[in-house]
């Protein structure tokens, strides 16, 4: 009897009562006698490498470096959200509109995926990538996010706060009203309350016509800004019969408030 070892992959040892060989492979050792060895799937103990840590001075960031900002305009009116991206370099920005647990996307790249032709991607040179509303309505008011398919993701957060005008008349006492009975000789005084419409925009008018500001007349219209927005006053010094009429507060974009006024002798 004599034995031959290899150790690199088999080694036999022979005797006059069986041949025994001895498979190593790695930290494996299978013996078996008499017959052939079952094939074995041997682990891979190779070793990742560990990821690799971006260099912050190769991924993108917004304008000024802001993670959220907010965005107020009124209804009607088109709602420019900016998103200003810098070394973009191959990465992809993309706009979605976030409703609780439901994300919608409205854009990827230059193309729009919203139904709504009121949405619009507008790509303004040479990093704005602006998600533009026209006419827009309560509906829209929301989260948006402007995302940058970078690792890991860039987002920044728009809110959209869409606020609708409203106009409301009040007599000399702060009472709200739709009609109002003065005598001849004594003084008319309305004010109009604007929520979020600019200051210049009101607007006063009787029977279509405009009402300017003319002392000399005895009728004077003096605009202030106010808590929720302006307040606008007419004043009409000594009342006459002539000055019976409809008298409205109007500003762009809003609802037209009207008063009757009656002058009785």
């Amino acid at each position: 009897a004599g034995a031959w070892c290899v150790m690199t992959s088999v080694f036999t040892v022979r005797s006059s009562v069986s041949v025994v060989r001895v498979y190593v492979a790695t930290c494996w050792l299978v013996c078996v006698v008499g017959g052939f060895a079952p094939s074995i799937d041997i682990p891979d103990t190779t070793t990742e490498p560990p990821p690799t840590t971006p260099d912050p001075a190769t991924l993108p960031y917004f304008l000024h470096h802001l993670n959220s900002t907010n965005v107020t305009i009124s209804r009607g009116k088109t709602a420019t959200l900016d998103c200003q991206v810098f070394r973009l370099r191959d990465r992809t920005v993309s706009w979605v509109r976030r409703q609780g647990d439901t994300i919608h996307l409205l854009t990827v790249g230059s193309t729009t995926y919203h139904s709504n032709d009121r949405y619009q991607l507008e790509f303004v040179e040479p990093n704005n990538w602006q998600l533009v509303i026209h006419a827009a309505e309560e509906t829209d008011q929301g989260a948006y996010e402007c995302q940058v398919s970078s690792h890991p993701p860039k987002i920044r957060r728009v809110f959209l706060a869409v606020y609708v005008p409203r106009l409301e008349i009040f007599d000399g006492r702060g009472e709200a009203i739709l009609e109002k009975f003065y005598e001849v000789g004594s003084g008319i005084d309305l004010r109009c309350d604007a929520y979020h419409v600019p200051r210049d925009a009101i607007v006063w008018s009787r029977a279509g016509a405009k009402v300017y500001h003319t002392p000399d007349a005895g009728v004077s219209v003096e605009t202030s800004s106010g808590a929720s927005g302006p307040v606008s006053w007419l004043h009409i010094k000594a009342a006459a019969t002539s000055d019976s009429g409809n008298y409205s507060c109007s500003a762009q974009d809003a609802h037209t408030a009207t008063v009757r006024i009656q002058v009785l002798d």
